[in-house]
Protein backbone atom coordinates (compact mmCIF):
# COMPACT_ATOMS: atom_id res chain seq x y z
CA UNK A 1 0.00 0.00 0.00
CA UNK A 2 1.36 3.36 -1.21
CA UNK A 3 1.20 6.36 0.44
CA UNK A 4 -2.15 5.73 2.56
CA UNK A 5 -4.33 8.72 4.01
CA UNK A 6 -5.06 8.45 7.53
CA UNK A 7 -7.66 6.77 9.23
CA UNK A 8 -11.04 8.45 8.27
CA UNK A 9 -13.55 8.91 11.41
CA UNK A 10 -15.67 6.67 12.09
CA UNK A 11 -18.71 7.97 11.44
CA UNK A 12 -17.70 8.49 8.14
CA UNK A 13 -16.14 4.69 7.89
CA UNK A 14 -19.35 3.47 8.75
CA UNK A 15 -21.14 5.39 6.70
CA UNK A 16 -19.14 4.09 3.82
CA UNK A 17 -19.87 0.61 5.25
CA UNK A 18 -23.43 1.14 4.92
CA UNK A 19 -23.47 2.48 1.35
CA UNK A 20 -21.86 -0.60 0.57
CA UNK A 21 -23.86 -3.20 2.12
CA UNK A 22 -27.11 -1.57 0.95
CA UNK A 23 -25.35 -1.30 -2.63
CA UNK A 24 -24.50 -5.13 -3.09
CA UNK A 25 -27.90 -6.13 -1.37
CA UNK A 26 -30.44 -3.81 -1.98
CA UNK A 27 -33.82 -3.67 -0.25
CA UNK A 28 -33.61 -5.93 3.40
CA UNK A 29 -36.01 -6.62 5.57
CA UNK A 30 -35.55 -7.67 9.38
CA UNK A 31 -35.06 -11.49 9.38
CA UNK A 32 -32.29 -11.51 6.77
CA UNK A 33 -30.14 -14.04 5.91
CA UNK A 34 -27.85 -13.35 9.36
CA UNK A 35 -25.63 -15.25 8.53
CA UNK A 36 -21.68 -15.56 8.82
CA UNK A 37 -20.71 -13.06 11.64
CA UNK A 38 -16.96 -12.95 11.97
CA UNK A 39 -15.15 -11.84 15.31
CA UNK A 40 -13.95 -8.40 14.69
CA UNK A 41 -11.80 -5.87 16.25
CA UNK A 42 -12.11 -3.00 14.62
CA UNK A 43 -14.14 -1.80 17.21
CA UNK A 44 -14.61 -1.09 20.52
CA UNK A 45 -17.89 -1.64 22.75
CA UNK A 46 -18.63 1.03 25.41
CA UNK A 47 -21.82 0.81 27.75
CA UNK A 48 -22.88 3.76 30.08
CA UNK A 49 -19.17 5.45 28.98
CA UNK A 50 -16.78 2.95 30.14
CA UNK A 51 -15.35 -0.09 27.57
CA UNK A 52 -17.10 -3.42 28.13
CA UNK A 53 -14.51 -5.83 29.01
CA UNK A 54 -15.31 -9.26 27.75
CA UNK A 55 -17.44 -8.01 25.28
CA UNK A 56 -17.34 -9.58 21.83
CA UNK A 57 -18.18 -7.71 18.59
CA UNK A 58 -18.73 -9.89 15.16
CA UNK A 59 -19.58 -8.26 11.75
CA UNK A 60 -21.49 -9.99 8.68
CA UNK A 61 -20.73 -8.39 5.71
CA UNK A 62 -23.80 -10.09 3.99
CA UNK A 63 -25.90 -8.95 6.76
CA UNK A 64 -24.86 -5.77 6.88
CA UNK A 65 -24.77 -5.39 10.26
CA UNK A 66 -22.82 -6.13 13.81
CA UNK A 67 -23.95 -8.90 16.40
CA UNK A 68 -22.70 -7.28 19.98
CA UNK A 69 -22.70 -9.87 22.85
CA UNK A 70 -21.87 -8.67 26.55
CA UNK A 71 -22.59 -9.97 29.92
CA UNK A 72 -24.16 -6.28 31.01
CA UNK A 73 -26.61 -6.32 28.31
CA UNK A 74 -30.22 -8.47 28.61
CA UNK A 75 -29.33 -10.07 25.66
CA UNK A 76 -27.24 -9.58 22.34
CA UNK A 77 -27.82 -7.16 20.24
CA UNK A 78 -27.81 -6.85 16.11
CA UNK A 79 -26.91 -3.14 14.71
CA UNK A 80 -27.96 -3.20 11.52
CA UNK A 81 -25.91 -1.03 9.31
CA UNK A 82 -28.35 -1.60 6.04
CA UNK A 83 -31.67 -1.46 8.45
CA UNK A 84 -30.28 1.57 10.20
CA UNK A 85 -31.70 0.03 13.34
CA UNK A 86 -30.91 -2.14 16.57
CA UNK A 87 -32.59 -5.46 16.92
CA UNK A 88 -32.38 -7.46 20.55
CA UNK A 89 -31.47 -11.15 19.70
CA UNK A 90 -32.08 -14.70 21.37
CA UNK A 91 -28.92 -16.32 23.01
CA UNK A 92 -30.03 -19.62 22.39
CA UNK A 93 -30.48 -18.49 18.71
CA UNK A 94 -26.73 -17.93 17.94
CA UNK A 95 -24.93 -20.65 16.77
CA UNK A 96 -21.23 -21.72 16.31
CA UNK A 97 -20.31 -21.83 12.58
CA UNK A 98 -16.86 -21.99 12.20
CA UNK A 99 -13.57 -20.27 13.34
CA UNK A 100 -14.67 -17.30 15.44
CA UNK A 101 -17.75 -17.10 13.20
CA UNK A 102 -21.17 -17.23 14.56
CA UNK A 103 -24.80 -17.63 12.44
CA UNK A 104 -28.18 -16.09 13.81
CA UNK A 105 -31.36 -19.14 13.51
CA UNK A 106 -34.02 -18.15 11.81
CA UNK A 107 -36.61 -15.95 14.65
CA UNK A 108 -32.99 -14.94 16.65
CA UNK A 109 -34.80 -10.96 16.27
CA UNK A 110 -37.12 -9.98 18.87
CA UNK A 111 -38.83 -6.98 20.17
CA UNK A 112 -39.40 -3.78 18.72
CA UNK A 113 -36.44 -2.71 16.61
CA UNK A 114 -34.81 0.65 18.04
CA UNK A 115 -33.07 3.27 15.48
CA UNK A 116 -29.11 4.26 16.22
CA UNK A 117 -27.45 7.44 16.17
CA UNK A 118 -24.39 7.95 14.37
CA UNK A 119 -22.01 10.87 15.82
CA UNK A 120 -18.26 11.87 15.25
CA UNK A 121 -17.24 9.00 17.11
CA UNK A 122 -19.06 5.98 16.37
CA UNK A 123 -22.39 4.44 17.08
CA UNK A 124 -25.11 5.36 20.06
CA UNK A 125 -27.86 3.01 20.85
CA UNK A 126 -29.82 2.27 23.87
CA UNK A 127 -30.93 -1.10 25.31
CA UNK A 128 -33.05 -1.57 28.11
CA UNK A 129 -31.46 1.84 29.53
CA UNK A 130 -27.88 1.06 29.09
CA UNK A 131 -26.50 3.60 26.85
CA UNK A 132 -23.79 1.85 24.10
CA UNK A 133 -21.56 2.85 21.60
CA UNK A 134 -18.76 1.29 18.96
CA UNK A 135 -16.28 3.31 18.89
CA UNK A 136 -13.13 2.55 16.48
CA UNK A 137 -10.37 0.66 17.80
CA UNK A 138 -7.06 3.03 17.82
CA UNK A 139 -4.36 0.61 15.37
CA UNK A 140 -1.81 -1.67 17.17
CA UNK A 141 1.22 0.69 17.02
CA UNK A 142 5.08 0.31 18.09
CA UNK A 143 7.05 -2.74 18.47
CA UNK A 144 4.20 -5.94 18.36
CA UNK A 145 4.60 -9.38 18.90
CA UNK A 146 2.72 -12.28 16.78
CA UNK A 147 0.54 -12.80 19.60
CA UNK A 148 -0.01 -9.52 19.70
CA UNK A 149 -0.90 -9.27 16.06
CA UNK A 150 -3.39 -12.29 16.54
CA UNK A 151 -4.99 -10.75 19.82
CA UNK A 152 -5.61 -7.02 17.84
CA UNK A 153 -6.83 -8.86 14.76
CA UNK A 154 -8.41 -11.92 14.83
CA UNK A 155 -9.14 -11.61 11.34
CA UNK A 156 -5.14 -12.12 10.94
CA UNK A 157 -5.11 -15.30 12.59
CA UNK A 158 -7.96 -16.76 10.33
CA UNK A 159 -6.48 -15.84 6.95
CA UNK A 160 -3.19 -17.21 8.65
CA UNK A 161 -4.75 -20.56 9.03
CA UNK A 162 -5.66 -20.22 5.53
CA UNK A 163 -2.75 -19.91 3.85
CA UNK A 164 -0.68 -22.55 2.52
CA UNK A 165 2.90 -22.27 2.65
CA UNK A 166 5.35 -23.83 0.31
CA UNK A 167 6.05 -26.67 2.80
CA UNK A 168 10.09 -26.87 0.62
CA UNK A 169 10.62 -23.68 0.71
CA UNK A 170 10.21 -22.92 4.39
CA UNK A 171 12.40 -26.15 5.38
CA UNK A 172 14.93 -23.96 3.19
CA UNK A 173 14.70 -20.89 4.89
CA UNK A 174 15.41 -23.18 8.09
CA UNK A 175 18.52 -23.89 6.71
CA UNK A 176 19.44 -20.26 5.44
CA UNK A 177 18.01 -18.45 8.79
CA UNK A 178 21.00 -18.46 10.60
CA UNK A 179 22.01 -14.79 11.96
CA UNK A 180 18.76 -13.39 9.83
CA UNK A 181 16.21 -11.03 11.04
CA UNK A 182 13.29 -10.25 9.27
CA UNK A 183 11.66 -7.02 10.17
CA UNK A 184 8.03 -5.87 9.10
CA UNK A 185 6.65 -2.22 8.88
CA UNK A 186 2.90 -2.46 8.82
CA UNK A 187 -0.27 -0.98 9.86
CA UNK A 188 -3.48 -2.27 11.13
CA UNK A 189 -5.43 -0.09 9.10
CA UNK A 190 -3.58 -0.78 5.99
CA UNK A 191 -6.03 -2.91 4.13
CA UNK A 192 -3.03 -4.68 1.77
CA UNK A 193 -1.51 -5.26 4.96
CA UNK A 194 -4.68 -7.26 5.94
CA UNK A 195 -4.94 -8.80 2.37
CA UNK A 196 -1.02 -10.22 2.88
CA UNK A 197 0.58 -10.33 6.39
CA UNK A 198 -1.29 -13.28 7.48
CA UNK A 199 0.75 -14.52 4.97
CA UNK A 200 3.92 -14.02 6.05
CA UNK A 201 2.89 -14.90 10.28
CA UNK A 202 2.13 -18.50 8.84
CA UNK A 203 5.96 -18.40 8.22
CA UNK A 204 6.89 -16.85 11.11
CA UNK A 205 5.17 -19.74 13.22
CA UNK A 206 6.07 -22.22 10.49
CA UNK A 207 9.60 -21.26 11.56
CA UNK A 208 9.52 -20.24 15.27
CA UNK A 209 12.05 -23.28 16.30
CA UNK A 210 14.41 -22.48 13.27
CA UNK A 211 17.44 -19.65 13.63
CA UNK A 212 15.30 -17.30 11.92
CA UNK A 213 13.95 -14.30 13.82
CA UNK A 214 10.72 -11.83 12.92
CA UNK A 215 9.92 -8.63 14.63
CA UNK A 216 7.06 -5.85 13.89
CA UNK A 217 6.60 -2.47 13.80
CA UNK A 218 3.30 -1.09 13.37
CA UNK A 219 2.45 2.39 12.36
CA UNK A 220 -0.36 4.34 14.59
CA UNK A 221 -3.46 6.43 13.35
CA UNK A 222 -2.15 9.56 13.81
CA UNK A 223 0.43 10.92 10.80
CA UNK A 224 1.65 7.35 10.71
CA UNK A 225 3.94 8.28 7.63
CA UNK A 226 5.76 11.09 9.72
CA UNK A 227 6.62 8.11 12.23
CA UNK A 228 10.33 8.46 13.21
CA UNK A 229 10.55 4.53 12.00
CA UNK A 230 9.36 5.29 8.70
CA UNK A 231 12.14 7.74 8.01
CA UNK A 232 14.77 5.90 9.59
CA UNK A 233 14.28 2.64 7.43
CA UNK A 234 13.00 4.36 4.44
CA UNK A 235 9.45 2.76 3.55
CA UNK A 236 7.36 3.86 1.21
CA UNK A 237 4.93 0.91 1.12
CA UNK A 238 3.24 -1.48 3.22
CA UNK A 239 3.63 -3.58 4.65
CA UNK A 240 7.84 -3.83 3.87
CA UNK A 241 9.76 -6.43 5.57
CA UNK A 242 13.41 -6.04 5.73
CA UNK A 243 15.54 -8.42 5.87
CA UNK A 244 19.12 -8.28 7.89
CA UNK A 245 21.73 -10.65 7.96
CA UNK A 246 23.98 -10.21 10.87
CA UNK A 247 23.01 -6.74 11.75
CA UNK A 248 23.27 -5.62 7.78
CA UNK A 249 20.14 -5.50 5.31
CA UNK A 250 20.44 -7.52 2.64
CA UNK A 251 16.91 -7.11 1.23
CA UNK A 252 13.35 -6.41 1.29
CA UNK A 253 10.25 -7.32 0.10
CA UNK A 254 7.20 -4.68 0.22
CA UNK A 255 3.31 -4.49 -0.98
CA UNK A 256 1.02 -7.84 -2.39
CA UNK A 257 3.29 -8.71 -4.86
CA UNK A 258 6.34 -8.95 -2.51
CA UNK A 259 4.10 -10.70 -0.38
CA UNK A 260 1.95 -13.27 -2.32
CA UNK A 261 4.46 -15.64 -1.25
CA UNK A 262 6.35 -14.44 1.46
CA UNK A 263 8.47 -17.75 1.97
CA UNK A 264 9.35 -17.09 -1.49
CA UNK A 265 10.64 -13.84 -1.86
CA UNK A 266 12.27 -14.17 2.04
CA UNK A 267 14.35 -17.42 0.26
CA UNK A 268 14.93 -15.75 -2.82
CA UNK A 269 16.81 -12.84 -0.49
CA UNK A 270 18.32 -15.23 1.23
CA UNK A 271 19.60 -17.26 -2.02
CA UNK A 272 21.22 -14.45 -3.19
CA UNK A 273 22.93 -12.92 -0.17
CA UNK A 274 24.82 -16.27 1.55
Amino acid sequence: MRLPIARTTTAFVLQVAAAVFLAAAGPAGAQDDLRGFQLDSEYQLFLQGREAPGSQLYLSRTAGAFLVIADDLSSPVLVSLRNQAIYKVQLLKISPAGEDTLDLLPGALFGTPAPFRQTSTGVEFTVDDVRAQLRKRPSLAGEATLEALYDHEPGYRRSANAYQTDAAVVAELAELGAGVEVRTVFGTWCHVCERFMPRGLKVHEQLRESPLRFSYYGLGDDDPWGDAEVDRLGVTELPTAIVYRDGKEIGRYAGGPGWTRPEVSLRNILRENP
